[in-house]
């Protein structure tokens, strides 16, 4: 009997472990070799990531291997390859809690199951961002205390900033509620662990974040687009719209279809507010008891609990 492991190790070194046994519990013989030239070939393997790999690691495992490249060319690997190459570079970040430093990059997984339906969302692509050290203070701004962590998106940050951190695998799933119509609509519902993950789930995370917005050059386009546009709104130069104008006209049709009377309030203002009714709850009391008896439901609509309510609304908008 043949047993195989495979473990991405810095170098870059993909090792390839063959135990072979004899039907004992004893392996006979242990042949390991490295396979990083062709690590295309395994990218459906599970991998074992050792603790000291870092991003360069990966970026160096790519350029070993040109097919492996040309598999990732989507997601802008040939691009973020040459950038990696010109070699690490001190962050460049101005907000002070990042500056206090990123201490590694974690790729993580993040289900979305839709309880009303039992069903889960493709659950292959890893999610990546960057782990920042423990706050010697509060982060206010970030919603963070002292001795909390802040986690990064990684998407626009130059990757020679990012290429000395290490690159981990987070085992643990968080599993996200995915029903648009429930009160925990987008919030975690459970936990699990999944540790067995392939190389190209691993490579594929990490580049579909890095390259979200392109290779360096149109990242730097994206970046100084957003910038000129955040100052343009600083500047008064642009009026930003409130919720009502975005979102009012689109929440009317279902208010017309399921209310008698809205209390004076705002379509925008009922639909906002009708998120926080639990899915069991009844709906019709909740808006009594809210709002004082001033919104009224429509009759046909007063059995619903809060998560059917929700749906036939939204059904409503179309």
């Amino acid at each position: 009997m043949t047993m195989q492991n495979y473990i991405f190790r810095p170098g870059p070194v993909l090792v390839a472990q063959r135990w072979v046994r004899d039907g004992t519990t004893t392996p006979v013989k242990h042949l390991e070799y490295d396979v990083a030239d062709r690590a295309h070939e395994y990218l459906f393997e599970t991998i074992e990531m050792d603790s000291r790999v870092t991003l360069a690691d990966l970026f160096r495992l790519l350029d070993r291997d040109p097919v492996l490249r040309q598999v990732f060319r989507r997601d802008w690997a040939e691009e973020l390859c040459a950038e990696a190459r010109k070699g690490p570079l001190a962050p460049s970040s101005s907000d002070p809690a990042r500056q206090e430093g990123i201490e590694w990059l974690e790729l993580y997984q993040e289900w979305n199951l839709d309880t009303a339906r039992g069903t889960y969302l493709p659950t292959q692509r890893l999610q990546f961002h960057g782990i920042g050290v423990v706050l010697r203070e509060d982060a206010v701004e970030h919603d963070r205390k002292l001795g909390d962590r802040i986690t990064w998106a990684m998407s626009l940050t130059p990757i020679r900033e990012l290429l000395t951190l290490p690159l981990r695998i987070n085992p643990e799933v968080l599993v996200m509620e995915d029903d648009l119509d429930s009160v925990l609509y987008g919030r975690e519902i459970a936990r699990v662990r999944h540790p067995d993950l392939t190389l190209g789930q691993i490579i594929g995370g990490v580049l579909y974040e890095l390259g979200f917005h392109g290779g360096p050059d149109e990242q730097a386009e994206f970046a100084a687009t957003l910038k000129r546009r955040m100052d343009e709104l600083d500047s008064g130069a642009v009026r930003p719209m409130n919720a009502n104008e975005v979102f009012g006209e689109s929440a009317q049709p279902g208010c017309d279809a399921m209310f008698d009377d809205l209390g004076g309030r705002s379509a925008h203002e009922i639909s906002t507010a009708m998120r926080r009714i639990g899915d069991g709850e009844n709906a019709a009391s909740w808006f009594e008891n809210e709002f004082g008896g001033d919104v009224v439901v429509k009759a046909q609509f007063r059995d619903r609990g809060g998560r059917e309510f929700r749906r036939a609304f939204r059904a409503a908008t179309r």
